[in-house]
Parts: C-alpha cells; sequence; structure tokens
C-alpha cells in the first residue's frame, strides 16, 4: 500500500550547525533561525512502547532519509497495478515532482499486523529521532514569524491507519525577523492534532518546558496527535477523534534538529525530497 511521505511546508536541511557567535546571528538571518532552530527544539514524551505492537507506542520521529533508498520502498504512480515507477527511490528521485504519486511501504495498512512496527525498529537503528526545523513568515502577517518543527512517523496506528505520518508544532513570534525573535519569547505555540491543533500562550500552565525554552510535547499513542500534557483525550474533530492516551509517557527523547533553510533555492538544494508533489 501507499505511504503518504508528504514534504509538508518548507521541511528538509542538514543538520543544524548553530554558529555560536551572536554578532555572526544579528547579520545573518540564517544564522539567526538556526538558534531559534536549537533554543526551542521540542522534548518529547513518547508513549512507552509494549510488548506488543498493538499496544502502546511503535514509533518514533523519524529521519527522512532512513525511507530513501530504501531497497523495501518504492514510488508508484497514480495509476492501476502495475504502476511501478521506481525502486530505491532517493531524494533527487521524488524530488522530480512526481505529481498524484506516493511512496509505497512494506506492510498493508488495512492489516497492519507487526510489519510497520518491526519496520520501524529496523530502519531507525541507524538513525537517531529527528525533527525538522523551519522558520516561517506569511506577506499577510508582516510582523509575525513562524518556528516549525516538523515530526515524520512512517505509520499511523489509529483509527484511520495509514502510511506516512507528518505532524508538527509552531512557536509563533510578535517579530518579523529571525534577529529579533532572539531577543524576545514567543507569543504563543501550536501542536497539531489530527485535523486541527491546540494553541497556548506562553507562559501558559498547561504548556510544559524544559531548561526554559524547550516546549514538552506528549505525542498520543499510534496516532501521534501532540498533546500538551498526560490524560485520557475524549473527544471530536482536533481534540481526539475517539481516544488519543497520553497516560504513559517514557523518558524525554531530545530529537537531532535538522534545519531547513529559509528560501526555497536553499532547501532544495540540501533536501531534494522537498520537491516532491505527491500525496
Amino acid at each position: 500500500m501507499r505511504s503518504i511521505v508528504k514534504a509538508v511546508g518548507a521541511l528538509g536541511a542538514l543538520v543544524a550547525l548553530i554558529p555560536q557567535n551572536t554578532a555572526v546571528a544579528a547579520e545573518d538571518p540564517e544564522a539567526a533561525a538556526q538558534q531559534l532552530a536549537e533554543r526551542y527544539s521540542p522534548v518529547v514524551r513518547m508513549q512507552q512502547e509494549a510488548p506488543r505492537c498493538d499496544d502502546g507506542e511503535q514509533f518514533r520521529p523519524t529521519d527522512v532519509e532512513a525511507v530513501l533508498g530504501n531497497q523495501q520502498v518504492a514510488l508508484r504512480g497514480p495509476w492501476r497495478p502495475p504502476d511501478l515507477v521506481k525502486t530505491q527511490p532517493k531524494g533527487n528521485d521524488v524530488g522530480r515532482g512526481y505529481p498524484g504519486h506516493a511512496l509505497d511501504f512494506p506492510g498493508d495498512p488495512l492489516r497492519p499486523g507487526c510489519d510497520y512496527a518491526d519496520w520501524s525498529k529496523e530502519i531507525n537503528r541507524e538513525h537517531p529521532a529527528t525533527v525538522y526545523a523551519h522558520v516561517a513568515a506569511d506577506p499577510k502577517f508582516p510582523d509575525k514569524l513562524s518556528l516549525e518543527y516538523w515530526f515524520f512517523y512512517i505509520f499511523n496506528d489509529y483509527n484511520n491507519t495509514h502510511e506516512g505520518d507528518w505532524e508538527s508544532i509552531r512557536l509563533v513570534f510578535d517579530v518579523p525577523t529571525p534577529q529579533q525573535a532572539l531577543t524576545t519569547d514567543p507569543e504563543a505555540v501550536g501542536y497539531s492534532q489530527h485535523g486541527g491543533a491546540e494553541r497556548a500562550r506562553w507562559g501558559d500552565t498547561k504548556l510544559e518546558l524544559a531548561d526554559g525554552t524547550h516546549p514538552v510535547v506528549y505525542p498520543a499513542a499510534g496516532s501521534h496527535a501532540n498533546k500538551f500534557g498526560q490524560r485520557l483525550y475524549l473527544g471530536r474533530g482536533s481534540e481526539g477523534l475517539g481516544c488519543d492516551d497520553t497516560t504513559r509517557p517514557g523518558t524525554a527523547l531530545r530529537p537531532i534538529v535538522r534545519y531547513v533553510p529559509m528560501q526555497q533555492a536553499d532547501y532544495l538544494k540540501e533536501y531534494p525530497w522537498l520537491a516532491f508533489e505527491g500525496r
């Protein structure tokens, strides 16, 4: 079946190499954005893994490079089988666009069994947990800046099981540049939850911080909807779609931050898979 490895927003780049010279950051927006990415990098409290693959949490934020070039992955077209375009597609392959296409992972999402859980463990042995960081602006809101962190999971093991799952959190600043954002606190934080999100103001009691700047995120078991705390969430829409469980958090996880340059030409050069137009 087909994954939904979709390049949401502007993701991708090399591991962040954060300049320590604040004078450089003051002159260089990119250097300042990299400093922001490290300063506010999230702490992730995944749910504890259970002995059974249909219980607890079996997945973690994954480096996209773990699936690209993998011999068990295929690029398929938007047609009826046989629709194979290429096996072991790499970043440059999917970076050619391919609208309507999809990456196909090993397993059947309608009957997942333990296939995806086992494959996730296999590919993550050589790839540490990863989060992608990107600073974005919107001309409609010229005095605001968004610092985005994107998490990629190879499988959504929830009500609507599917291959590929992107989640995110956003920190919003009431300033127009990364340099200015380094001199102030965020105004608000948003956590993705299914088709919506939940918001907290910086300093709200429900927002847990590690070391004063790192938002603590509680992904719900299987769905990976990002929550602010430990509880059983019953509801509809962005608040649960039935039952989101964050009651059994494991050890705090600090994913590697891979910084995504702000300009499209720069991030496509470093991570060409971001040009993928498939599902």
